[in-house]
């Protein structure tokens, strides 16, 4: 019967390779919905640089264009502070990235091995089996010219 040594080991690694792909993929969702969130901060600054355009051509009070550029203001600190995360998500995402391509690559050389101790168990198995005949046939020869 076939026993690979490092089992556990392997299958230690699948279940952390497993992990880390979960974990990247959490991370790769969050990274999506935080860049859908500054595109929509983009959009909410560009509409809003067009109406202080519109707005100051027809005629606007101080009062409504101060309070125009502060929404703006607040809309560009919005958007560097969902960037400043936008640039940790995808450090740690690398960071992470690496750690999965490093696990599959370990795991890949546990199964590489499995399989190569696979394919020799199963050469001296076969190699046994015909030692095996050969000996019942040489037995079977040689009772038969005794008689």
């Amino acid at each position: 019967m076939f026993r690979f040594r490092l089992a556990r080991l392997l299958s230690m690694k699948i279940a952390q390779e497993e992990q880390l792909k979960i974990q990247l993929s959490a991370l790769r969702s969050e990274l999506r919905r935080v860049e859908d969130e500054a595109k929509k901060y983009e959009e909410q600054l560009k509409e809003l640089g067009l109406r202080i355009h519109l707005t100051s051509s027809r005629g606007i009070t101080g009062f409504e264009l101060s309070q125009l550029l502060v929404y703006r203001d607040s809309i560009q600190v919005q958007l560097r502070s969902l960037n400043e995360r936008l640039a940790q998500l995808r450090e740690h995402e690398n960071a992470l990235r690496d750690q999965y391509l490093e696990a599959r690559k370990e795991r890949r050389i546990l199964q590489n091995l499995r399989e190569r101790r696979f394919r020799t168990y199963v050469f001296e198995q076969d190699r046994a089996h015909r030692l095996y005949l050969d000996e019942l046939a040489v037995r079977k020869y040689a009772s038969s010219r005794q008689d």
